[in-house]
């Protein structure tokens, strides 16, 4: 037993400086972003990659004269109406194709398997003309649309097949008997269970409408409707762009995505492995 230990440690010792390495090369472009947020201008240019001075103050000019402040809450109004939507949709739509299975349901979801075949560029003229014919672009609405309606039908599909097999009917029968109706049955029976995998699918539309920049970019004009990442795009001109400012915006648009992540990460996890093991 010792001489097999003796002989796997080179190859665990390797494995662990393989692992090392690729944490540096995944974690310096982030400690490098966050190290720049602090630089003045020239410093950023003359000392790439060190640090001469530190500017704090980068932050409060980003956050308020480059109007950062206005642009991150339009970003979390945008991001929080997305997100119930979507959630509220897959939830009772993936429940009620998988449970209650109404007339006509196997012809909506070959519907909705083709969604995952249509990508954003197909769509753009037809939602381009659709927002501006009902008279909604340039406001929230059509951005919100517009991320509610294609960033949908992987998470939809994906609690479909779960709730099937982690929620057997002979769940719901036994709770039917004991008197629950089907909101109960949904509430207290599914949901639970189904935690982890919503927990997933959250992050991943979280993420996706948080950092949304190309329907942003086609249906937003004025400045007061932009979203952080369009925002971003005033620290950059032709002929003079501030990085210090730049980068420290860029740390403040990371932050919420950083912050639930950590919050969920014990259930995304959790989710990312659901159905990997049988029994």
């Amino acid at each position: 037993m010792k001489t097999n230990t003796a002989k796997n440690l080179p190859l665990r010792v390797l494995k662990q400086i393989i692992l090392i390495l690729f944490a540096l090369i995944v974690l310096y472009p982030i400690f490098f972003v966050f190290m720049t947020s602090f630089k003045s201008n020239f410093d950023v240019i003359s000392h790439p990659f060190g640090m001469s001075t530190f500017q704090p103050e980068n932050y409060m000019e980003a956050w308020q004269v480059g109007k950062i402040g206005d642009y991150f809450l339009n970003s979390v109004y945008v991001t929080a109406i997305t997100l119930i939507i979507q959630m509220v949709v897959i939830v009772l739509a993936s429940y009620s194709f998988a449970k209650l299975k109404p007339w006509g349901h196997k012809v909506l979801f070959i519907l909705f398997l083709t969604g995952l075949f249509i990508t954003t560029e197909m769509v753009t003229v037809p939602n381009f003309s659709t927002m501006k014919n009902l008279g909604l672009m340039d406001t929230k609405i059509s951005l919100i649309l517009s991320l509610c309606f294609h960033r949908h039908c992987a998470g939809y599909l994906h609690c479909d097949q779960l709730y099937q097999s982690r929620c057997p009917m002979e769940l719901d029968e036994a709770a039917i008997i004991d008197g629950c109706n089907i909101v109960q049955l949904l509430t207290k029976i599914a949901l639970p269970l189904m935690r982890p995998i919503l927990a997933t699918i959250f992050i991943f539309n979280f993420q996706g409408a948080w950092s949304e920049f190309y329907w942003a970019l086609i249906m937003i004009r004025s400045e007061e409707n932009k979203t952080l990442q369009l925002g971003l795009m005033n620290f950059q001109s032709q002929f003079n762009t501030d990085y210090g400012v730049l980068t420290a915006g860029l740390v403040i648009a990371t932050l919420p995505i950083l912050i639930i992540y950590l919050k969920f990460s014990s259930q995304f996890i959790g989710g990312m492995t659901v159905g990997a093991v049988k029994g």
